[in-house]
């Protein structure tokens, strides 16, 4: 029973511990994500499209930043109460938020000037496919960012996590040389904490 609620950190179902689980992400997970926003800068006008955005906490954050604002996770449950909690905006037009993976994302070459993953790579397959579909909707000099509470799967703070769920945890030295062979420069910086910023600006495709 514990570990089938746990399993909603993966893809929530629509049942009460689904909700509870996206709706306890969007706090337990609020600290580490401002961190990692506070690397990033989001002009007016810029398009971003959070992938895998579970309780939509990272959407209404970029919201107060721009009007063009995407959501998408293969997770019903997690749409529906990404929209609730963004229901002002989708009503303004000003916010999508759409059921789907990213190895296929519903938007037009070079459309995004942002894509942000949240504590979501771990779950991705096949990964490099996902990157391709990443770097298909970014516009040129366009940036990807992951934050992740792990920059590796040995960290105490997440190992019996990986070991139950079945999860990857990805070296950032791993991810920089996946994404600059499908065209990204890369940098990252990881905290004492492990906890793991990495931007991929695209570049010209190799």
């Amino acid at each position: 029973m514990f570990k089938r609620f746990f399993e909603n950190v993966i893809k929530p179902k629509d049942n009460f511990g689904g909700r509870l689980m996206l709706k306890s992400m969007n706090k337990g997970h609020e600290k580490l994500a401002g961190w990692g926003r506070s690397f990033l800068q989001v002009n007016p006008g810029d398009r971003v499209l959070d992938l895998g955005c579970g309780g939509g906490r990272n959407i209404e954050y970029f919201l107060s930043k721009t009007d063009r604002v995407y959501g998408l996770d293969y997770s019903k449950t997690s749409v529906e109460v990404a929209s609730n909690l963004n229901k002002e905006a989708i009503r303004d037009g000003r916010c999508q938020i759409l059921e789907g993976h990213a190895k296929k994302i519903p938007f037009a070459d070079g459309s995004m000037d942002l894509v942000t993953a949240f504590e979501t790579i771990y779950f991705w397959n096949p990964l490099d496919e996902c990157f391709r579909e990443i770097y298909r909707v970014l516009k040129e000099d366009g940036q990807f960012f992951i934050c992740n509470e792990a920059a590796s799967p040995d960290q105490e703070n997440i190992k019996k996590w990986v070991d139950m769920l079945k999860f990857e945890v990805y070296l950032p030295e791993d991810l920089t040389i996946r994404l600059s062979k499908i065209g990204f420069s890369c940098q990252y910086h990881v905290d004492k904490k492990g906890q793991l910023a990495f931007l991929a600006r695209k570049q010209g495709k190799k």
